[in-house]
């Protein structure tokens, strides 16, 4: 009969501990990401509508250029 603990630290190639160092390390890019998309919005969103005009955005744009900031969709 197969021990459990022979097959519990390896289920389908991944060993247990990498999955969890793999997620930290997703959640630890995401939360960058965050911190990126987070510090441009509030920056463009203190701007008057007249320095927007001058670098060439809307007040209705300052999301998506956040999001490109982070480099993805939130």
């Amino acid at each position: 009969m197969a021990n459990i603990t022979n097959i519990a630290p390896h289920v389908a190639g991944f060993s247990f501990g990498q999955i969890i160092i793999d997620t930290i390390s997703d959640f630890k890019a995401a939360r960058a990401r965050r911190a990126v998309y987070s510090a441009t919005f509030q920056a463009l969103s203190d701007m008057t509508d007249k320095d927007l005009a001058d670098i060439g955005i809307s007040r209705l744009s300052i999301r998506d250029t956040a999001l490109k900031a982070a480099g993805e969709q939130l």
